[in-house]
């Protein structure tokens, strides 16, 4: 019986290893940077609540709708590296600056 549970702490402790690296990403078929910030600030604009000057307090649900109904779609990619046309967006209410973008995974290169 020891083995057994060993066994499954083991598989338990792998599957978290292997899902720790992933995270949620925004994916638009020919869109660039650009284009992600254009939409991603905008749909901050209208899913923000101003507490202040150039800052918001965001609807992570009105968010992530204002950037489906522009044609985004969100995919599960690794923290350490994805193919191009993978964008972080928000993911906390803020408070968030207008004008700024969330730090974003650098890309691998294809080969």
């Amino acid at each position: 019986m020891r083995p057994r549970r060993t066994a499954r702490w083991l598989g338990l402790g792998l599957g978290t290893l292997l899902l720790a690296g992933c995270q949620l990403y925004w994916v638009k078929p020919g869109a660039d940077m650009a284009a992600f910030t254009r939409d991603h600030q905008a749909c901050v604009k209208t899913a923000g609540v101003p507490p202040g000057a150039e800052r918001v307090l965001v609807n992570l649900d009105l968010y992530r709708a204002c950037l489906r109904q522009q044609g985004w779609q969100r995919e599960t990619g690794s923290s350490h590296g994805n193919p191009p046309g993978y964008f972080r967006g928000q993911e906390s209410e803020g408070p968030v600056a207008l004008n700024e973008v969330p730090e974003q995974t650098p890309t691998m290169e294809r080969r």
